[in-house]
């Protein structure tokens, strides 16, 4: 009889405990990989207050531990780039989370007989599947790695442009999650490799869905995500102060946390915005739909480049209006059909856009109907998590 088709999955962002506020984006393909017979094992980082070990919806986890645990600080929250980016100090366990890291996967390497390893981002993921498959001389194994933004984005020194290069030109296949990103990645490689456009899904039938029973509000804004400088929030909060002398009713819902979060609440206080931003801190993936539900508009402010920006689909399943920065991936979803587009870093421009939608309710239900279906055919978790099946039967054939 032959060996089911068994994968290692290699990531550094994962639920570290049943009802974690971390991204499950690589959850939901794992299990949806599991429901179509592929039998999945994951190996992530080791957080304070995390199983080394644990079944997640009869998914193995393997969490290794890279230093004492209290000071396991450079993942999660917000990612290793931000954590690096907040503390220096975190720099000191890179080489700590590259060993141990390496030995996790060449002890499962040992023990399991994969048929495919996927890797989320190309550093550090990437580099050391394709190093464990050369340190253990397995050509046949397939690597695909799949990279999110960040990592194609950043890291643009000539050292991680030479590990970038060597990884993708190493990998089975590279897969991206935006056009956008596939433009950067063939500019980096020199021998064309063979990079596929396959976005993270979201669950637009069941999970992401308008709330029944909840009421919109009409002059709601809101805005998910991480605290950080490259989202925009601070230009959002600089918006609101221009928006409210003709919306004296506006209200902005921030759900999310991170290191901008003490900064911004001062920020909101010094412009006499107390009343109309409310920071709701970061929420389980559960709670979500409701709080979409619950807001005419999701504004997406990003000032610097977005892998894909699940954000946009998310809120958009969820019915709301959307009002995202003018960038090559959001492009990809957002058009003038389906939401408004403004110029990135511009607190006026994005003011004036939110205006417009706000006081034009013919135009927000048109877009968020239409923005709806556009997703929904696009972005649905089915959609992508069958074009990630075919592809890995496609490389274990």
């Amino acid at each position: 009889m032959k060996d089911p088709l068994r994968i290692l999955v290699l990531t550094s962002t994962f639920p570290r405990w049943e009802g974690d506020t971390e991204p499950s984006f690589i959850f939901n393909l794992c299990k949806y990989l599991q429901q179509q017979g592929i039998e999945v094992d994951v190996v992530a980082p080791h957080a304070n207050g995390a199983k080394k070990y644990e079944k997640m919806d009869n998914i193995a986890v393997y969490r290794y531990q890279y230093f004492f645990s209290r000071f396991e600080t450079l993942a999660y929250a917000g990612g290793i780039m931000a954590n690096l980016k907040k503390n220096s100090m975190n720099y000191l366990l890179v080489p700590f989370l590259l060993f141990f890291q390496s030995f996790a996967v060449l002890r499962r390497m040992s023990v399991g007989k994969y048929r495919l390893i996927h890797a989320h981002w190309i550093v550090p993921q990437g580099c050391i599947c394709v190093l464990v498959r050369k340190i253990l001389g397995r050509r046949n194994l397939p690597v695909l790695c799949t990279s999110h933004g960040s990592d194609l984005y950043s890291l643009d020194t000539p050292v991680f442009r030479f590990l970038k290069k060597w990884t993708i030109k190493n990998s089975s296949c590279l897969s991206v999650v935006s056009q956008a990103m596939k433009k950067v990645a063939q500019e980096l490689s020199d021998d064309k490799p063979d990079i596929r456009v396959i976005s993270m899904g979201v669950d637009l039938k069941n999970t992401f869905v308008p709330v029944p029973g909840i009421t919109r509000n009409d002059r709601r804004l809101i805005f998910v995500g991480r605290l950080v400088e490259k989202k925009g929030i601070q230009i959002l909060i600089e918006a609101m102060d221009k928006i409210r002398r003709n919306v004296p009713d506006i209200e902005l819902l921030v759900i999310g946390d991170g290191p901008l979060r003490a900064s911004l609440e001062h920020e909101s206080h010094r412009l006499g915005l107390e009343q109309h931003i409310h920071f709701s801190g970061a929420v389980t993936h559960e709670q979500l739909p409701k709080l979409y539900s619950s807001a005419a508009v999701a504004v997406i402010p990003s000032i610097d480049q977005e892998g894909l920006g699940l954000v946009v689909v998310e809120a958009l399943g969820c019915g709301c209006a959307v009002v995202a920065s003018d960038l090559d991936a959001i492009r990809e979803i957002i058009d003038a059909e389906t939401g408004l587009l403004a110029k990135p870093a511009d607190s006026q421009d994005l003011a004036e856009k939110i205006q417009t939608i706000l006081l034009d309710r013919a135009l927000r239900e048109r877009q968020s109907a239409n923005g709806r279906k556009r997703v929904t055919g696009i972005f649905d978790l089915d959609t992508s998590g069958k074009c990630y099946y075919e592809l890995i039967c496609q490389l274990t054939s």
